[in-house]
């Protein structure tokens, strides 16, 4: 099938709307396709006004004019393919690779163009291991809530919590009457950007719907919520609690380096087997 530029069309009105044809003209032209005039100045109308189908007539001759009619059908839908009569080579052109003939179902509008799904780009996580800037403080708020907490062994190169702020980097706080959350919130070096790592036991919060894919990863089940082609939100599920990664306002944190905080997270109880197999 050629390509929008290759494919030369004349716009006829069939259905006796005054400017149907040149609606149509101008919706086409903005898809790149190559629009002409009839020949010798004549009048863009075909010779009766009775057409009900939109009708894409194609030139026999042409090579790929009957795939190039098809591919215009579907986007002038509802529309008729057939040959290019003789009674229309004079006001359409013996060289014109297709006449279209607007008809009566004919509404200004033809077919949207199919969305293209969004290009995700891969990279290689910006991250360093670092348990040592969390666990003490991660330690400190499970006495204060029921569920396990997990901490953050892998964080982004450049982040460190957020002790700059007036707010502590770690909070604990009720969500509702009956479940808890523990928020870490870490500061991007050099810039005034902030992430965190939400941990909670409110399986029903909202935003937990929206979610765009699950994939189990070593063994261990995360949801991710993409913004566009920007993973905003990784969610670890264990049991009946959520450990959320949620990166910057404007999603700074790449897709790798979102993964591999997720999967950075451990128990408590990891930090211990880790000393005890250093004595």
């Amino acid at each position: 099938m050629p390509k929008p530029q290759l494919t030369s069309i004349v716009v006829l009105n069939g259905n006796g709307v005054a400017g149907s044809a040149s609606d149509a003209k101008i919706r086409l032209a903005q898809r790149s396709y190559r629009m002409l005039e009839p020949p010798h100045g004549k009048e863009p109308n075909a010779p009766t006004f009775d057409y009900f189908h939109t009708k894409v007539y194609y030139q026999s001759w042409i090579k790929r004019a009957k795939a190039a009619a098809g591919s215009l059908a579907s986007i002038m839908a509802p529309a008729d393919v057939a040959p290019l009569p003789k009674t229309l080579v004079p006001i359409c052109g013996g060289g014109t690779m297709l006449c279209i003939v607007v008809g009566k179902t004919y509404h200004n509008s033809i077919t949207p163009l199919p969305q293209q799904q969004p290009t995700i780009k891969h990279q290689a996580p910006s991250v360093f291991f670092d348990r040592s800037a969390t666990e003490s403080i991660v330690r400190e708020a499970q006495r204060k809530v029921s569920f396990p907490l997990m901490v953050p062994n892998v964080v982004e190169s450049s982040s460190s919590p957020d002790t700059v702020s007036p707010d502590e980097p770690i909070r604990v706080y009720h969500v509702t009457d009956k479940q808890e959350a523990v928020r870490l919130i870490f500061r991007r070096g050099g810039v005034n950007e902030y992430w965190g790592v939400e941990e909670t036991d409110w399986q029903g919060a909202p935003v937990l719907a929206e979610r765009s894919f699950h994939r189990t990863i070593g063994g261990r089940s995360y949801s991710l919520y993409y913004h566009g082609t920007h993973l905003h939100m990784v969610v670890l599920h264990v049991g009946r609690t959520g450990y959320w990664v949620v990166n910057t306002l404007v999603d700074s944190l790449s897709n790798e380096t979102m993964i591999a905080i997720a999967k950075g997270l451990s128990p408590l109880s990891a930090g211990h087997a880790q000393k005890a197999a250093k004595k």
